[in-house]
């Protein structure tokens, strides 16, 4: 058991030391472009960090997009543990939030009932949209990832109708619902600011998931499954039904995010487009994080900060705020090569050969034991 602890440990180190130095690599490379740009490094990275941090405002604009990024790479990492992949977290986030409306504007209710009633309404409303990709996929055979790519066109649709035709603000020309009631908002924490007590979701959504993943049936049913469809269903688990559940539980989460953007919005009233990059930006944040859910937490603070502090740089430096765009992409074909280097050093271990073994031109291949 200690050997095995030992391992974990190693591994968990090793990954973690990788995603340090694709977000240190990617912020090296960053600076080459500033340079090139005609501005000092120095000061492009202090405009960043000050854009992100500076003050209270910044900080709080940092945080507040802490919560839907955190909330996405969570919904990634369940979906991935159970061994599937779908990119349909835009699509639900959208729909999530027009179940937030519909709660929010047409039910009157106390704060202490409508704030949570409005809660569950957007993490309803994602998993009910996930379900039908997860339908399709468990009992038609449709690939996820297309039909998810193409639900999310269709969601980008439903809410544009939504807010400019039975939820549109007749006294307003712009497409926006009628202000949502304080009842159904999420508090402010500093006045003036972006912040509010949304930000409580992040450690409960992470010990959540980190919980129902290391610590429940399901979540044990979720890892074997992802281990192996084979092996799960010698252990008695449908890796059909875990995987459906799996892709519903995701959508919940990105509901639960397209839900904060709405009621904690810096806006009362809900757009047609409430923040649908945000549900690609999450699966970067939970590639960088390595699929842990505790390792989202930095991950997503590192996106806020970049997004945040982009926009600020620009004004101030006059370095285009893309560049925050290309940084964020640039880490995750890092993290992507840095996994697949790993995985094939792992593999070579696994099959006894060791990094600097070589072989004579005419002997053959090692053969694996079992």
């Amino acid at each position: 058991m200690i050997d095995a602890l030992r391992g974990r440990l190693r591994e968990g180190s090793i990954e973690f030391g990788l995603s340090v130095l694709v977000a240190l690599a990617a912020l090296a490379v960053a600076s080459l472009v500033v340079v090139a740009s005609g501005v000092s490094p120095t000061e492009g990275i202090e405009a960043l960090v000050d854009g992100a941090f500076g003050s209270d405002l910044n900080l709080a604009g940092t945080l507040s997009k802490m919560v839907p990024l955190t909330l996405v790479a969570l919904a990634w990492i369940v979906v991935f543990r159970a061994g599937r992949f779908h990119v349909g977290f835009p699509g639900q986030l959208l729909i999530g939030s027009m179940f937030v409306s519909i709660v929010a504007l047409k039910i009157s209710l106390p704060g202490i009932v409508h704030l949570p009633l409005t809660l569950a309404a957007g993490a309803l409303g994602g998993a009910l949209y996930a379900g039908i990709a997860a339908w399709l996929w468990a009992k038609r055979g449709v690939n996820e990832i297309l039909s998810t790519l193409l639900l999310n066109l269709v969601a980008v649709q439903i809410l544009a109708w939504w807010v400019r035709g039975p939820f549109h603000d007749a006294g307003s020309p712009l497409p926006l619902t009628e202000p949502l009631p304080e009842s159904a908002r999420w508090g402010t924490i500093l006045e003036r600011t972006q912040l509010h007590w949304d930000i409580v979701l992040i450690p409960l959504a992470v010990a959540a998931v980190a919980f129902l993943l290391a610590r429940t049936v399901f979540g044990f049913r979720i890892r074997l499954v992802g281990a192996g469809e084979r092996v799960a269903r010698y252990a008695g688990a449908s890796p059909e039904r875990v995987g459906a559940s799996a892709i519903v539980l995701s959508g919940a989460l990105a509901g639960l995010a397209g839900s904060s953007l709405v009621i904690a919005g810096s806006t009362p009233a809900m757009g047609e487009d409430p923040g649908f990059a945000i549900g690609f930006t999450g699966i970067a944040v939970a590639l960088l994080a390595r699929n842990s859910p505790v390792g989202a937490v930095p991950a997503a603070l590192l996106f806020a900060a970049l997004t945040q502090g982009g926009g600020v740089m620009e004004g101030t430096v006059g370095i285009s705020s893309s560049l925050v765009d290309f940084i964020q992409g640039l880490m995750i074909v890092l993290v992507l090569a840095a996994t697949t280097l790993l995985f094939l050093a792992r593999r070579r271990r696994r099959a006894g050969l060791g990094p600097d073994a070589t072989r004579g031109a005419g002997e053959p291949a090692p053969r694996a034991v079992a």
